[in-house]
């Protein structure tokens, strides 16, 4: 499980745009994309469309494909089968220096030897723009993200923040299509790091470039992007707004991988019910059949707990640890009617109101609208 604070979840459907997606032209597609390792493979049969000016993360544990896939929209890594077409044109054979993106990385990748301003113009160097329109774009870049008058700067001479709104600077240089991030916040201490996601996404939002970012950091994934797309074991689980991945998971990997989740075995009883223990409690619709083994997900801070029986669904529990979190406590309790601990997020209000303490005996009640069941088992 993985905790996400709880400002992250209440900022879900005010990050959620779908307006973007719905409008416009689809910017990058990928096609039956493979990418095989030897006896390895890495990705299998990747289908999918990013939209005009969409921010995308690709979110998922080490070693799922999402960098590689990453790779092979930029053309570091040829797919073994499959197209990559950006504004309909197909580049799955193109060189890098021949596809239109910048790209940003974990590790800066600055030249040291090199100034802050030299650094930027890289690129534009390289596409024969004179010295006169280098210098002014340098200098619009330089204030774009706040490090104006530091062209005669070394690298070196930066903090690891500054560095990386450096490499930023010059990833946008040439003004791409396409911008890919490749964990460009997992090298930087916690504050850094939520200071800088805020800077990039409305950077991003007042450009206008569409943004691919390849994170494992659900939380940023959560707060940054209109779209998520999941991956794991080379396959995309799900895709969707940042509401829709963490309140409708489409499976038990989806609902445990982002932000945390209860999973309980139970056994099905009707299409809307199901069997805890010894005792049926009511579920959201499902297509399984009685008599399966399933689990039951629920988000900590859906379940409510009771110091006395609210009604016949409750389920009997005893607080076994509590954990306080700053905004909230964190209630670990043990299900009687079966051998299972469960997480409760309770407000400080209710939780002061009850004194919940080690020891004490509670009801939990899980409100059917979030009792979501997964075929399979608890790994």
């Amino acid at each position: 499980m993985h905790s996400i604070h709880q400002s992250t979840v209440t900022a879900l459907v005010s990050n959620s745009s779908l307006s973007q997606t719905q409008t416009s032209e689809v910017c990058l597609k990928i096609e039956s994309l493979c990418k095989e390792f030897g006896d390895f493979t890495a990705l299998k049969s990747i289908d999918l469309e990013i939209h005009e000016g969409e921010f995308v993360c690709f979110l998922g544990p080490s070693g799922c494909g999402k960098t590689t896939l990453l790779r092979a929209i930029a053309g570091l890594e040829l797919q073994t089968r499959g197209k990559v077409y950006q504004n309909k044109k197909d580049i799955s054979l193109l060189p890098p220096q021949k596809r239109d993106f910048g790209i940003v990385f974990q590790s800066y990748a600055l030249f040291p030897n090199l100034t802050l301003e030299d650094n930027i113009a890289y690129g534009l160097k390289n596409q024969g723009y004179n010295k006169s329109r280098i210098q002014e774009r340098v200098k619009e870049l330089l204030e774009l993200i706040g490090l104006e008058g530091s062209e005669k700067k070394y690298p070196a001479q930066l903090s690891g923040g500054q560095q990386q709104r450096v490499a930023l600077a010059r990833a946008l240089a040439t003004e791409p299509g396409l911008l890919l991030l490749d964990e460009p916040l997992s090298a930087l201490d916690a504050r850094v790091r939520l200071h800088l996601r805020q800077q990039i996404k409305s950077l991003q939002q007042k450009l206008g470039v569409t943004t691919v970012m390849v994170t494992h950091d659900q939380e940023e994934a959560l707060t940054m992007a209109d779209r998520i797309v999941v991956m794991n074991h080379g396959v995309i689980e799900q895709v969707g707004t940042p509401e829709e991945i963490y309140r409708q998971p489409v499976n038990a990997f989806v609902a445990s991988f982002v932000g945390s989740m209860n999973l309980i075995p139970i056994e099905v009883t009707s299409p809307s019910s199901v069997l805890l223990g010894h005792q049926s409690i009511p579920s959201l619709p499902h297509e399984l059949s009685s008599g399966d083994s399933a689990s039951l997900a629920i988000r900590p801070e859906e379940i409510e707990l009771f110091d006395q029986k609210p009604d016949d669904n409750a389920v009997e529990a005893r607080v076994v640890h509590t954990e306080y979190l700053g905004a909230f406590l964190r209630v670990t309790c043990e299900l009687l009617t079966l051998d299972q601990e469960i997480v409760v997020d309770l407000q400080h209000t209710d939780a002061e109101r009850m004194v919940v303490a080690q020891g004490l005996d509670v009801f939990l009640k899980m409100p059917q609208c979030y009792c979501r069941i997964f075929a399979e088992q608890v790994k």
